[in-house]
């Protein structure tokens, strides 16, 4: 898919705010939006990959462990995404927990997770160590947003991009640790909506909300992510998925 069809997909996405980020070895980086550089998309569950890096990072430093035991009595229970909250085991490994997190993501086991690291512990690692300009863990999953006092999930596309550039800074348990969670995740609805399923190795995270669709993933050789806010068709948006993903992922 050459440069002007991939402008023609994003163009029928001008009743929304978007941006769409496409890189491979053999063409220049592709970024297409209608927002400023600076704007802040909100992330719905695609904020879990930032999340997951930061737990990666204090594991490394001994400070959290992945074999240790999370009790889901620390947490009210949440809905939504995910079923964890109908599992009769009440403890689990936090290793199970990041799994859930990424491969259904279960909002009551990312919770749990921002419940052990401390929100504003997330976001000065987000800021310090992982160098996230603008991205925001402002409240946990279900709880209702309240943009006036910070209180919501946003992120940038300049951030998105670093997130790509992040995961290769890891060590190679580490990139393992992080893939094998992002290779389970279930969504297929939007860039592998158009692909054979089972046929190709996408390690990404997806997020939805009533006024938000977006995902960011990679294969061995691609980095792709498109980010929707405000959207008026809902059917338009997954078709452009579907159809990027068609064109530049197989």
């Amino acid at each position: 898919m050459d440069y002007q069809a991939i402008q023609s997909i994003c163009n029928q996405l001008s009743d929304c705010e978007y941006v769409f980020y496409y890189s491979d070895s053999k063409i220049s980086p592709v970024l297409l939006t209608n927002q400023p550089r600076e704007h802040r998309f909100l992330t719905a569950s695609v904020i879990k990959v930032p999340i997951l890096y930061a737990w990666t990072l204090l594991e490394r430093k001994g400070l959290v462990s992945s074999d240790a035991i999370c009790d889901f009595a620390d947490e009210p229970v949440v809905k939504g995404a995910g079923f964890s909250y109908l599992f009769r085991t009440r403890k689990l490994a936090y290793n199970d927990v990041l799994t859930m997190m990424i491969a259904t993501s279960d909002n009551f086991c990312t919770n749990l997770i921002i419940q052990k690291l401390g929100m504003e512990s997330i976001n000065r690692i987000f800021r310090e160590d992982l160098q996230l300009k603008d991205t925001h863990l402002g409240r946990k999953m279900m709880n209702a947003p309240d943009r006036l006092h910070d209180r919501d999930n946003w992120t940038t596309a300049e951030d998105m991009i670093h997130c790509f550039d992040l995961f290769e800074t890891f060590s190679k348990d580490e990139k393992e640790f992080i893939s094998q969670k992002l290779l389970v995740c279930e969504s297929s609805k939007l860039f592998l909506r158009n692909i054979p399923g089972d046929s190709l190795d996408f390690f990404h995270k997806s997020g939805g909300l009533s006024n938000v669709i977006n995902e960011w993933g990679f294969t061995d050789d691609r980095k792709i992510f498109l980010l929707t806010n405000e959207m008026k068709d809902h059917k338009k948006v997954f078709e452009c998925f579907g159809k990027l993903g068609e064109g530049l992922l197989i």
